[in-house]
């Protein structure tokens, strides 16, 4: 049997508190020397079971508690993104998710690097090692021009700046000049979330709204604007007090540019008057797009509509 380091086992313990029967944790003998995300994958079944598998046991602490931090955070109900609505061309869905599933990442590795470094396991070693996994997964930069792989590079070079404690750390510094464009974007974004308090599920949201808002605003010269706000959901977190509250004191509904995912409704889209980003959206029938239902509707206590259209949501404590 596998011996882990005492964290990795102790969180382990705790992240099996939330399921029926123990994970299993499958490692295979694969050691390529480099760490990557994809250095381990898990299986979370219906039913409370699950899998962890280590595709490569470069440093099996390092990646299963990666995952275990991710299924974690799931137990915890935080914050995640997604949709509810799709466009006509199905390059543009999967590219606004893609991208807006990357932008959290770096959010979401930010904790677990947290984790990581106050549990001794990011060591010298380790961080050369997930640094060269970052390099192994990005070609330098030839042109100041976008050849195509620019985002691929931002998105990579975040996720490496989360774990090796940012543009400022000398593991890096080779990146300026390999990297010089992406590197400038992805150190924007690092610097949004550093500057943000994700500690709990409402700034760990927080996190994810203002990174997106971010990522247009670092990426305009170029001309890209992404309608996060519109075609995301982030995962609306609440208070007691606030679910106590009518809809429109909280959001304004409006109806959305894209089509609902749900045949033959229409979708609004509930945005934050707080952050004018999409919280959920409500998917309307016919019948309910009249002027009289949106009354009764905006007067309701937040937490009946949650309900009523089965919206998912997380409480601060």
């Amino acid at each position: 049997m596998t011996e882990f380091n005492p964290a990795v086992q102790s969180l382990l313990d705790k992240v099996n508190e939330g399921f029926n029967e123990p994970l299993k944790i499958k490692i295979d003998d694969k050691k390529s020397g480099i760490l990557r995300n994809e250095n381990a994958e898990s299986n979370i079944e219906p039913g409370g079971k699950g899998t962890i598998h280590i595709l490569d046991s470069t440093d099996v602490d390092y990646s299963l508690s990666h995952e275990l931090l991710h299924i974690l955070l799931q137990e915890l109900n935080y914050p995640t993104t997604g949709t509810a609505v799709h466009a006509p061309e199905t390059e543009f869905n999967d590219q606004m998710r893609a991208i807006a599933g990357g932008l959290e990442a770096g959010v979401v590795h930010t904790m677990v690097a947290g984790w990581q470094h106050e549990s001794g396991l990011l060591t010298d070693e380790v961080k050369k090692m997930v640094r060269a996994g970052i390099e192994a997964d990005i070609t330098p930069e030839t042109t100041t021009e976008d050849d195509g792989n620019l985002l691929q590079r931002i998105l990579t070079l975040l996720d490496g700046l989360t774990v090796l404690g940012g543009p400022e750390n000398d593991l890096v510094s080779a990146w300026y000049s390999e990297y010089p464009t992406a590197l400038g974007i992805a150190s924007e974004l690092w610097q949004t979330i550093d500057e943000t308090d994700i500690t709990d599920a409402r700034g760990y949201r927080s996190g994810i709204v203002k990174v997106f808002k971010k990522f247009n605003e670092a990426l305009q010269p170029m001309g890209a604007s992404l309608d996060f706000a519109n075609f995301i959901c982030v995962t609306p977190v609440f208070s007691s007090r606030q679910l106590r509250l009518s809809l429109n004191q909280l959001y304004l509904l409006q109806d959305s540019p894209y089509q609902s995912d749900k045949p033959n409704t229409t979708a609004y889209a509930a945005l934050g008057k707080s952050d004018g980003q999409c919280a959920f959206v409500l998917q309307l029938d016919p019948d309910e797009t009249n002027p009289e239902y949106f009354q009764q509707l905006y007067a309701k206590p937040l937490s009946e509509v949650l309900a009523a259209y089965g919206i998912g949501y997380s409480e601060r404590k």
